[in-house]
């Protein structure tokens, strides 16, 4: 720790001459018009004091160097401290928090199935650690049709989901004398015959029941029966329609309320209750005693009414958009290769928003796929 000197000083040479002879180490020398600044360690500035009252030099301390300068400066400063407490607690209650989380190990299983469960358990957003229920959600997790076992953790301020997805099964050991169809419209992007002949090639379009692997041999004499065996994969474009009216007649609270009060004894209730006043409404009820068999209950009675809603449709798209992907990706089978390609048509009719969204995959299409 070093003590800062500003001298008033006209001969510095002199001085720094009376200082080494007192064997003070003069640091981080500096001139300033007619004033010397040095620093000097903080144990050799009584020795420089006495060298300057001795001479009659005017003199003042700037400041300090090292540790005990960083805690005057910081405790003239209480913004400073201020900020630092503040951001520590910020950094500590962050800790608190998960705002985020990481699916991995799904080659096979639709992400967008995992997506649900989170949202369910309420593992999206912004989230409570000490609310989050990991053991229901591995547990949902590990319900999804293609998992095997999940982990479920949170490591920092995320949620990490790590899955394990059962191993394909067997094909089954007896021939199959019948072709192979396909069960989906689909452009074909493989096929791989264990036996029988493929009667598609990639990239052919195919519809749904067209024939894919025929149950024969073909060679030059002829051909004869074998079982039609093998995978065929193909990219599969799934579709769903969307309408978002201009105008909705939705029912809504208006404010008006009616509360009444009832009495219970032992579980019978004591009068005759108040009727509400309202034809629809929301009933909530609110215990305000209990005990020796006597219960008073609260009913709050909240009217409803049906109201004309106009919606505008541009700003409201995209929500629905997204809302209605979701959907559409839960109809997506889990052991399909997601390709992400997404189109998405729109078109305004009689007041009326149609939103047709097309999600395309890479699936097997074989029917021997869907028997396992």
């Amino acid at each position: 720790m070093k003590t800062r000197y500003v001298v008033s000083c006209r001969r510095p040479a002199f001085l720094c001459d009376r200082l080494l002879a007192k064997g003070v180490l003069l640091d981080a020398i500096d001139r300033e018009g007619e004033k010397l600044c040095f620093s000097v360690s903080f144990r050799q500035s009584a020795a420089v004091e006495e060298v300057l009252s001795e001479y009659g030099f005017d003199y003042t301390k700037k400041g300090y160097l090292g540790a005990r300068a960083f805690l005057r400066a910081l405790l003239s400063r209480p913004f400073l401290i201020i900020s630092f407490v503040l951001t520590l607690a910020l950094v500590i209650l962050s800790q608190s928090f998960v705002y985020g989380y990481t699916i991995k190990g799904n080659r096979l299983v639709n992400t967008a199935s995992v997506e649900a469960v989170l949202r369910e358990n309420g593992a999206t957003g912004l989230v409570y650690k000490r609310k989050l229920d990991t053991a229901a959600i591995k547990k949902a997790v590990i319900a999804i049709e293609g998992v095997s076992f999940a982990g479920v953790k949170t490591e920092g301020n995320r949620l990490l989901v790590d899955i394990k997805e059962e191993l394909p099964r067997e094909e089954p050991d007896e021939e199959r004398f019948e072709p192979i169809t396909s069960l989906h419209s689909a452009v074909v992007t493989r096929i791989v015959a264990e036996s029988g002949t493929p009667v598609v090639h990639s990239g052919d379009r195919v519809q749904a029941g067209d024939l894919l692997i025929s149950p024969t041999y073909t060679f030059t004499e002829g051909e004869a029966p074998s079982p039609a065996r093998g995978e065929v994969w193909g990219v599969v474009t799934y579709q769903k329609e969307v309408l978002l009216p201009l105008y909705t007649v939705e029912t809504v609270r208006t404010g008006e309320v009616f509360k009444a009060k009832t009495l219970s004894l032992f579980g019978k209730e004591i009068g005759k209750s108040a009727l509400p006043p309202f034809d629809r409404y929301d009933l909530a009820e609110r215990v305000l005693y209990s005990g020796c068999g006597v219960t008073v209950t609260e009913k709050t009675y909240m009217k409803k009414a049906s109201v004309t809603l106009c919606h505008d449709l541009d700003a409201e798209a995209p929500a629905v958009l997204k809302r209605g992907l979701e959907e559409l990706l839960l109809d997506v089978p889990f052991l399909s290769r997601e390709r992400g390609k997404t189109l998405v048509t729109q078109k305004k009719l009689d007041n009326v928003l149609y939103i047709v969204i097309y999600y395309s995959v890479e699936q097997r299409i074989d029917p021997l796929f869907t028997a396992r």
